[in-house]
């Protein structure tokens, strides 16, 4: 006996809330699909240093640069040239930098993919995985200059809670993942999609505590500070980030909550990029 898989545009849901529940399914495709997801992460990690010098070690070298470039030139026009204001925005650059790299290339995820999309059998809901695990590679070479170079200057103080790094590594691999489902979706409709994710995230940047304390914006409006820091999914994120790494301040002090604040703007961001993106995905292989 064989069955045959048909899908009538006429009578399928349209409306992305019927697709929330079937989230529970997620993880199951991902491990039927799982020696797939690991080759695009490894073709993905090895492309970006094909034909280099240094190849993997640019992973490395990297942050080292950046992290120089923050302690000589920002520090010193900011009047805090130290290794505390310079290690503080170095965790913010490499926590905020691989979140925006892999929605920015989480864009054409779909248009770039067309002729996989086009398969009936493949799962085009494993695409975005693979994007925001090579993000998290490149966060965890940053954390761990940050951790060493933060020891080896006495500005971090880590504890017990260093244990919980990488709760908030899913944390960002949730939020990551989520916002690709939505980007990655709407540029199959609109393609203007990237070019203003590129703007959107470089306001975002300067928006969220990678290049400012809390102190900073307490003498803005309280409005103004409730917007960047409640409904700013960043400011949890970078701020769990450098809690449990040690960095110490008022603003580390509830690493829980913060944590708790990140977990949940990543769950939500990926149920709501979930279920829009598998309400749609039907019509990919019409518009690509």
């Amino acid at each position: 006996m064989s069955f045959v898989r048909t899908y009538d545009t006429a009578t399928a849901s349209k409306s992305p809330l019927r697709h929330l529940l079937s989230i529970v399914r997620y993880p199951g495709v991902i491990w039927q699909n799982r020696f797939m997801v690991q080759n695009f992460l490894r073709r993905d990690l090895m492309g970006r240093f094909h034909g280099s010098l240094l190849g993997a070690y640019w992973l490395l070298m990297q942050p080292l640069f950046l992290f120089a470039v923050y302690y000589f030139v920002f520090g010193l026009l900011n009047g805090r040239l130290g290794p505390e204001f310079a290690l503080y925005m170095f965790s913010g650059v490499v926590c905020f930098h691989a979140l925006t790299e892999a929605t920015s290339t989480g864009c054409v995820i779909i248009t770039d993919n067309g002729n996989l999309v086009k398969k009936v059998a493949f799962p085009s809901e494993v695409l975005p995985l693979h994007g925001a695990l090579a993000s998290l590679v490149v966060f965890g070479v940053g954390a761990l200059v940050t951790l060493v170079l933060g020891l080896a200057f006495g500005v971090l103080r880590p504890t017990w809670l260093l244990l919980a790094l990488p709760l908030t590594a899913f944390a960002q691999l949730t939020m990551t993942m989520g916002f690709i489902f939505l980007l990655g979706t709407w540029h199959v409709f609109v393609r203007d999609t990237a070019q203003l994710w590129r703007i959107i995230s470089m306001a975002w940047m300067f928006m969220s505590p990678v290049f400012w304390h809390i102190e900073d914006i307490n003498k803005l409006p309280s409005w103004v500070v409730t917007l960047l820091t409640n409904f700013n999914p960043a400011y949890s994120l970078i701020q769990a980030h450098r809690a449990a790494m040690g960095m110490v301040g008022p603003e580390f002090v509830d690493f829980w909550g913060l944590l708790a604040t990140a977990m949940a703007w990543g769950l939500g961001l990926l149920l709501a990029g979930y279920a829009n993106f598998v309400a749609k995905k039907h019509m990919f292989a019409d518009l690509i």
